[in-house]
């Protein structure tokens, strides 16, 4: 009996050993694990959504396993309303190796064009919630969590139509011609077309007239809209009104956009 006595409590301070040993060099492994990030790109998919890319490079340097790596994020506009989530995940990382991740989430344009088509004209701050976990050797999960702020550029940031300027062009036509600028902010290019409509004072159609535009990321932009109305519209009250603008692009379509003019 005392043998087995003996023999139970040797081999409990053993796993209590290999226990306490195992949890140690988990813990190395915790302290060796490298995590970098590329810089973040937004791209266009097929099928008109914007796409939020973020590599990501992980590298164990550990003495155990890695497995079932999760990585979520949601993001979230000024208000609170979410307008996208988004998970990946690796299902193991072997001790000495590395691996490159790509976290990818879709932002719905129409969700960020809800609030009156703020996020096309204003800079503005989305929250990200982030969330990652893993799990050391089978045994000892682990899992961290934060929130920070991602700045969002304005694809059409200031935008402004300019005072047009009349010219006669022939017996029956005048020809207006009417600057655009805007600048784009964000962190893709922008190319579409823009329509607009032109009213004088007394809210009468006087002409309309459509550019295409291409604007690169992080670039201003500036164009001239050309009119041609008949002469007899060429009055004081042409020579204020309002404009109705109508955006097209792969992304979105917004519209109108009332500007007054004059």
């Amino acid at each position: 009996m005392n043998v087995a006595i003996r023999a139970l409590s040797l081999a409990t301070t053993i796993f209590w050993i290999l226990l306490i040993a195992f949890i140690t060099l988990s813990a190395f492994s915790l302290k060796d694990l490298n995590f970098s990030l590329d810089e973040p790109k937004f791209t266009v998919t097929a099928e008109g959504e914007l796409l939020f890319s973020l590599p990501l490079s992980i590298e164990n340097r550990g003495y155990c396993d890695l497995k079932d790596f999760q990585l979520a994020t949601v993001f979230s506009d000024a208000t609170g309303k979410v307008i996208s989530t988004a998970k990946s995940s690796v299902p193991l990382i072997a001790h000495g190796e590395s691996v490159t991740l790509v976290h990818n989430a879709t932002l719905s344009m129409d969700d960020l064009l809800e609030n009156a088509g703020q996020y096309l004209f204003n800079d503005a701050n989305l929250t990200a919630q982030v969330a990652a976990g893993l799990t050391f050797a089978d045994f000892l999960p682990a899992q961290i969590s934060t929130n920070f702020t991602f700045p969002w550029g304005a694809p059409l940031y200031n935008f402004a139509i300019d005072q047009p300027t009349f010219e006669p062009f022939n017996s029956t036509h005048s020809l207006v011609a009417m600057p655009i600028s805007f600048e784009n902010h964000a962190a893709f290019d922008l190319e579409g077309a823009i329509r607009v409509m032109l009213f004088d004072s007394a809210d009468s159609l006087i002409g309309e007239s459509q550019t295409r535009f291409q604007a690169p990321m992080y670039s201003p932009y500036r164009g001239d809209l050309t009119f041609y109305i008949p002469l007899n519209a060429e009055s004081s009250a042409a020579q204020r009104g309002h404009c109705d603008v109508y955006f097209s692009t792969t992304l979105f379509e917004y519209g109108p956009l009332v500007i007054p003019y004059g």
